[in-house]
């Protein structure tokens, strides 16, 4: 192999080494691949960014290696690259549509006395999805051509040889725009260069992303979310988001406040209002490089929506309340809301409603408000106990004979009367920890409905609850109080130790427990916690199940994430964070995931010692 080629074309600016590559082998006349292979090289690994092929590149072109790798993204594993001195994902610098600047392309043309294939060439920027503009000819970059193969994708002199006509006929121009402060500041960032404001202290994708997310978000009333956004358009979702964040969480919060007050009803929860930015930051980017992010999100929602227990709040449940509304405080008091409204503005914790637009919006501190609604008269006639609580009459009857909801005062010179505040509060205490489910599938059931079919008294479901028998427990989060509380009904009928009724399946045990079925299954065929063989009615087969007491025995030994955190009253982020400061990791004596789950014996001492 020869260690330096003499028919070489120059380095373009911000060239990424696989574009080079392609116009180095056309030069000489021969495809990518070929000439690659001949050189002793790996088109795939100079595409990766591979250092030894890069380097190798370098020289038979008698180039600085610095040079190649410069604009060069270099692939990490596990769909993470680096580029830029930038660690991102691989949807930030790999998708399947190349995108480019017409006037650059031309200008690489008509400036060299080369073929299209040999002179245009790509830059390293333009791969970069938050990047929507060519800051020197104000030209906003459009799709080059897609390509689903990566060696086809960035085989960069076979494809400029394709669009070539398109470039020169005018054909993929587009108007021209000024610069938004987003692209001024996202150019800037590539060429290694910070302007001091609050964005600079992130890492350039996260930061871009936070601002896309952001921005979608705050064109929802003009633009739903459920149509997509024109990729020739996305740059007003990162201009729209920057303009917001770049000054840091107080202008963010403000940002968020003008969502919540424009987009939709009042009455909407968080992740119906901030659509993507919710589920995004709650669900699916939850590496560190987003916690920021998140946690102004989340303080943002905690203190201006009346959640409490037995909602949801970004994956965790809410174990205290921060804050009330009006509405909220009349379910506690069980007063009516306008009655209540004017007491509050009178004490001076709420505004008159004329006093302003916020309306339903406007929320009070609930520990400070706690003594006031203490005094509040919450005494109610039977009627109007079952009604706060939305308690049906025959269940009501029913809860009082097996020893619930007794009335507070039972005098003989008057009718009974029940106090609603600490009726809601047995409520919101049986929600500790429950799941938020918006339509009840697959076994859930309220505890009315849960009863008939298992001809199972509901005060006999409400003791499997307070006594931690029954280790899934859901919200209805479009029903309130009493009917809001949901059950399954196949680990009800497990507990209610039937004969005919001696186990439940590996997937049934897996979803109670909050696992994947394949790691149930591995957890009970490695023998970690018991099973019991027996013959199954419907098929006559023999089959592998867990009887009342091999889950017993199981739930003995070991305790999921979200359960430790409702027992421990910790959100279940802190937990784990503590968990692993600890070198407490989730059960794996063989190598093998069987999930977050852990043994109890590793973490009770640790958390006793709080």
């Amino acid at each position: 192999m020869n260690q330096h080629l003499s028919l070489v074309p120059e380095l373009g600016n911000r060239e990424p080494a696989f574009s080079f590559a392609s116009r180095v082998a056309a030069y000489n006349g021969v495809s990518t691949q070929d000439f690659t292979a001949d050189m002793g090289l790996s088109f795939t690994r100079i595409i990766d960014g591979a250092t030894k092929d890069l380097a190798q590149l370098a020289i038979l072109c008698s180039q600085s290696a610095e040079a190649i790798e410069a604009w060069s993204p270099k692939y990490l594993g596990s769909r993470r690259h680096r580029f830029r001195g930038q660690y991102m994902h691989a949807k930030a610098i790999r998708e399947t549509t190349v995108r480019g600047c017409p006037l650059c392309l031309r200008e690489d043309a008509e400036g060299q006395d080369l073929p299209p294939d040999q002179a245009m060439h790509l830059r390293g920027d333009w791969l970069f999805r938050p990047v929507t503009l060519c800051l020197e000819h104000l030209h906003p970059l459009v799709p080059l051509w897609k390509a689903s193969s990566k060696t086809d994708r960035y085989d960069v002199a076979t494809r400029m040889a394709e669009i070539a006509p398109a470039i020169f006929s005018g054909e993929l121009d587009e108007p021209t725009r000024e610069p938004s402060d987003f692209d001024k500041w996202i150019g800037a960032r590539l060429r290694g260069e910070k302007s001091g404001i609050w964005l600079d202290q992130f890492s350039l994708y996260p930061a871009a992303h936070f601002c896309e997310l952001l921005g979608r978000t705050l064109w929802t009333q003009k633009w739903p979310k459920w149509r997509k956004f024109p990729p020739e358009d996305a740059w007003l979702v990162f201009s729209a988001g920057f303009q917001w964040a770049y000054c840091g969480e107080e202008r963010i919060r403000d940002a968020l406040g003008q969502i919540q007050d424009q987009v939709g009803e009042p009455t909407e929860g968080p992740k119906k209002k901030f659509g993507d930015l919710y589920d995004r930051l709650a669900f699916d980017l939850r590496s560190e490089e987003y916690s920021q992010f998140r946690a102004i999100l989340r303080d943002h929602i905690a203190t201006t929506w009346p959640l409490g227990p037995g909602d949801d709040l970004m994956g965790e449940p809410v174990l205290e309340r921060r804050v009330h509304s009006v509405i909220t405080a009349s379910r506690e008091v069980g007063m009516d809301p306008r009655r209540l409204r004017k007491l509050l503005v009178e004490a001076g914790y709420v505004q008159p409603r004329e006093a302003g637009d916020k309306g339903k919006w406007e929320v009070f501190d609930a520990a400070a408000a706690k003594p006031f609604l203490d005094g509040l008269n919450s005494l109610k006639s039977a009627g109007e106990f079952q009604t706060a609580l939305s308690i049906p009459r025959y269940q009501f009857e029913l809860l009082r004979e097996d020893g619930y909801f007794q009335p507070f005062l039972d005098g003989a010179d008057h009718k009974p009367l029940w106090d609603v505040r600490a009726g809601r509060a047995f409520i919101e205490k049986l929600l500790t920890g429950a799941e938020p489910i918006y339509v009840p599938m697959h076994q859930w059931s309220d505890i009315p409905k849960a009863g008939q079919r298992l001809q199972i008294r509901p005060g006999a479901i409400i003791q499997m609850i307070e006594t931690g028998q029954l280790r899934r427990i859901g919200k209805h989060m479009t029903k309130d109080g009493y009917l809001s509380l949901l059950v399954t009904t196949d680990e009800v009928e497990r507990l209610m130790q039937r004969p005919d009724a001696p186990g439940i399946s590996l997937e049934k045990f897996a979803q109670q427990c909050g696992l994947v079925r394949a790691a149930a299954v591995r957890l009970v065929r490695r023998g970690h916690t018991p099973s019991t063989v027996g013959l199954n009615p419907k098929t006559g087969a023999m089959q592998r199940f867990l009887s009342p007491a091999d889950i017993e025995a199981f739930h003995k030994r070991f305790v999921t994430l979200r359960g430790l955190a409702v027992e421990k009253g910790m959100t279940w982020q802190s937990l784990r964070v503590r968990l692993k400061e600890n070198g407490v990791l989730p059960f794996s004596p063989d190598g093998e995931d069987y999930g977050a789950i852990f043994e109890r014996s590793e973490i009770d001492l640790l958390l006793d010692e709080a």
